[in-house]
């Protein structure tokens, strides 16, 4: 058919000039890119980075302590009693001394602020997978976006070849003398509306070629690599289950530490109730107070710091039932997040399934059109029909055009729904 072919044939010169001018750039490549320039991302694994400092610097709680200790004091109003003879005041103090101290017991303070450590360092990692998917997710949808962008393009320049063609063979036979002005100015108007649609088509291109690099840091004109066709054949997805779902998703694993975060952070709070231990061993020089001039010698100390809580008007449990509550939080959160995969996963099954189906119906509905507009086009040049049946037929050929390029869109992103909800 003729309009196949010449729908074809301008495809391919326009594929074939891109493809010469610039290279192939697929879907993966293109995550990568953004995945490398996403700022966001960096700031998620620079978070990571200084938690896992964190947790290190948790850590030394449970390990010696050694300390440099040195004072002095001068009296200002007895500046001459520098260096009296030994027995008597002097008007200065001075004290050096080196400390090891060792915590025995802190009630599991240490311990509990260690694990919260530890689960805050889990919670930042989560949340780079958490954004690693929300950037794939986007850059599909750029992706998808821009190459359904080109085939609209591509569909309004073969629309404005098949109503131009139409136009110079009413054209001529109005020259002739052979038809009225009527339909003339019918395909007049036409061909003007095909050259907006290709305007608005290019201006859209352009915008979505844009937003694409910017998302990969680039400069809104650079030049973009010749994307896959919208198009192309979806490859066949898995179907999960909740459960599998649950145990892949991120937002679902950070419920479960934030359950045992409150639940160390609750022993956090009631340590500073239970007996505390230490000891320390310190040696060093100090003059006596009031210094009497006496030598200074070097004195070694060995030190057991005791300390236990009697009363306190009921804190203890007051804090227990507060920390309690804000368990109970947590453990409804989890259930809401659990709603909300399910929710998610729900319409990405059913958004593939439908839109599947109406690629089908598109794609026959393309086939359809063509053919109408062929038979049309040729019943009129052969004065069987009339020019509203052939401005119909064209109308209908370029809304199937659009219907399918859309419902392709369609079906592209609703795999990238499933694949953010399933974070694959």
């Amino acid at each position: 058919m003729k309009i196949k072919i010449l729908s074809f044939i301008l495809l391919g010169c326009s594929l074939n000039m891109a493809a010469q001018e610039q290279e192939f750039m697929s879907i993966e490549t293109y995550r990568e890119r953004v995945e490398a320039y996403s700022q966001v991302l960096k700031q998620q694994k620079l978070q990571a980075m200084g938690s896992t400092e964190a947790r290190k610097a948790a850590h030394t709680g449970f390990l010696p302590a050694v300390d440099v200790v040195a004072d002095g004091t001068l009296n200002l109003r007895d500046l001459s009693a520098w260096k009296p003879p030994v027995g008597e005041y002097r008007n200065h103090t001075y004290k050096a001394q080196v400390m090891v101290s060792q915590p025995l017991y802190t009630g599991g303070s240490l311990n509990a602020q260690y694990k919260i450590a530890q689960h805050t360092e889990e919670l930042d990692q989560l949340s780079v997978e958490m954004t690693m998917d929300k950037i794939i997710y986007q850059s599909d949808s750029y992706y998808w976006s821009a190459s359904a962008a080109y085939a609209t393009m591509q569909s309004a320049i073969m629309y404005n070849e098949i109503v131009k063609k139409q136009y110079d063979i009413i054209n001529e036979r109005f020259t002739l003398g052979a038809i009225s002005r009527t339909d003339l100015l019918m395909i007049s108007t036409r061909m003007k509306e095909a050259e907006l649609q290709l305007i608005q088509a290019r201006q859209s291109y352009t915008l979505a070629l844009q937003k694409l690099n910017i998302l990969m840091g680039l400069d809104p004109n650079s030049p973009v690599g010749q994307l896959t066709s919208i198009e192309s054949t979806c490859e066949q997805q898995q179907i999960l289950n909740l459960e599998e779902v649950l145990q892949r998703r991120p937002e679902y694993a950070s419920t479960i530490i934030d359950i045992n975060k409150s639940e160390v952070q609750r022993k956090a709070a009631l340590s500073q109730y239970n007996p505390q231990v230490s000891m320390y061993v310190a040696g060093g020089w100090a003059t006596l107070t009031p210094n009497m001039g006496y030598d200074v010698q070097f004195t070694p100390v060995v030190g057991l710091n005791v300390s236990i809580p009697i009363f306190r008007w009921g804190a203890r449990f007051k804090t227990s039932r507060e920390q309690k509550a804000y368990i109970g939080i947590q453990k409804l959160q989890q259930s809401y997040v659990v709603d909300n995969i399910n929710q998610e996963l729900s319409s990405a099954i059913t958004n593939m399934t439908e839109t599947g189906k109406q690629v089908d119906t598109a794609e026959e509905t393309i086939t359809v059109a063509e053919e109408n507009l062929d038979l049309v086009t040729y019943s009129y040049n052969e004065g069987n029909a009339s020019m509203v049946d052939v401005l119909s037929a064209q109308l209908s050929w370029i809304q199937a055009q659009n219907n399918l390029i859309n419902a392709q869109l369609s079906e592209k992103m609703a795999i990238a729904e499933y694949r953010k909800a399933i974070s694959e």
